[in-house]
């Protein structure tokens, strides 16, 4: 833990160094400026170390948090633009173009263009952020899916997100909006929350009124093993959620049947051997002749879900990439950062969340309320 806390404060410590050097020494502000610009920088970076230590109560954690993470985004942004300009101001180099210059206008130029950039792009990033999040109607065509459940419909919350400070009306607008969509399932894909049960039971119980014809399912996500699983768990069954782990349901009458299976976030064996997913557990023993939906927080639990036959996997987790060039740097882990993908005969649908984690920004990522509507081939 303490190498882990010491690369990651390494990084963060570099992060703000860079920018200290291209905005405030390169193109040596003003003595009366840069002290002020040194310290709004430290303060921003003390704000994201006490709102991930979670040691502020409330109402002050809610209030660190948003200009917290508000400057999480804010440095991330600033940083890529300098890399941006790092890659032009080269090819200026190469070319001769910058031997025209003084250097030190060019300094002066590269920093104010990337303070004009970043400040649009983190108030593009920032209204996005705060828009009501739109539905997104995608039309699944499964392999051999029955005519009997063609047009059944999937509403998908995933990533809500969930911290100190969250209103329990945008919950409550979330769920209202949810319902008015008349779905047949809702899947709650986990990440729901960002934080103890102590501390945002009361934001989160709106999701008890979430109503669906053939009832609410709900996952683990990676976040709610940081924040005491079982005791969320515990709470979401308390409100009507029905919470798989390891196991699955059989769902509908007649030749208009299937199964909903769940499992824990792909990192839940880390927390202990009994939290850890296991997919074959959860079909074991199932009617093969069922189609089978599987909720599973992360995207990377769908090669073992193909390789058993799933017929669709609705994730969640990567927020499509929340703020841009985060989705490329995504893509080279995994390709599957949003949207619907195919794997022999099975299908994955990965939601881009309902909210945002950390920043309260989406830029070049716009957050979804998702409809599936399950389609005949």
């Amino acid at each position: 833990m303490i190498g882990f806390l010491a690369v990651v404060l390494s990084i963060w410590g570099a992060l703000h160094g860079y920018a200290y050097v291209r905005l405030v020494r390169d193109p040596v502000l003003p003595p009366d400026v840069a002290p002020v610009v040194v310290m709004a920088m430290a303060a921003g970076a003390v704000a994201v170390l006490l709102a991930f230590s979670r040691a502020l109560p409330p109402p002050w954690a809610g209030r660190v948090h948003r200009i917290a993470f508000t400057w999480l985004g804010s440095i991330f942004i600033i940083d890529v633009l300098l890399l941006i300009g790092e890659v032009l101001l080269l090819a200026m180099r190469v070319t001769g173009v910058a031997t025209a210059f003084d250097p030190l206008d060019v300094a002066r130029g590269r920093a104010a263009t990337t303070v004009l950039i970043a400040i649009a792009a983190i108030f593009t990033a920032l209204r996005n952020g705060a828009t009501p999040v739109p539905v997104r109607r995608v039309d699944v065509r499964p392999d051999a899916w029955p005519h009997t459940l063609d047009g059944m419909t999937i509403a998908v919350i995933s990533d809500l997100h969930v911290a100190p400070g969250t209103s329990p009306a945008y919950v409550h607008d979330i769920v209202d909006r949810t319902n008015a969509l008349g779905p047949d399932i809702i899947a709650l894909c986990g990440d729901l929350v960002d934080g103890p049960v102590t501390a945002l039971a009361d934001a989160v119980r709106p999701l008890g009124d979430l109503r669906a014809r053939l009832g609410t399912f709900a996952v683990t996500g990676n976040h709610e093993f940081f924040s005491d699983a079982p005791a969320w768990v515990a709470f979401l069954r308390q409100l009507g959620i029905d919470v798989l782990e390891n196991d699955r349901r059989t769902v509908g009458t007649g030749d208009a049947t299937f199964d909903v299976a769940g499992v824990p976030d792909f990192m839940a064996g880390r927390f202990g051997s009994d939290s850890a997913p296991r997919l074959a557990d959860a079909l074991d023993g199932r009617d093969m002749r069922l189609p089978v939906i599987l909720l599973a927080h992360q995207p990377r639990q769908f090669d073992e879900a193909a390789a058993l036959g799933v017929t669709l996997q609705v994730s969640g987790h990567t927020h499509g990439g929340q703020i841009w060039p985060f989705t490329l740097l995504l893509r080279l882990v995994d390709h599957r950062v949003a949207g619907l993908y195919r794997q022999g005969r099975s299908l994955l649908y990965v939601s881009r969340g309902v909210r945002y984690w950390g920043p309260p920004m989406r830029l070049g990522a716009p957050h979804e309320l998702s409809l599936l509507t399950l389609c005949t081939a």
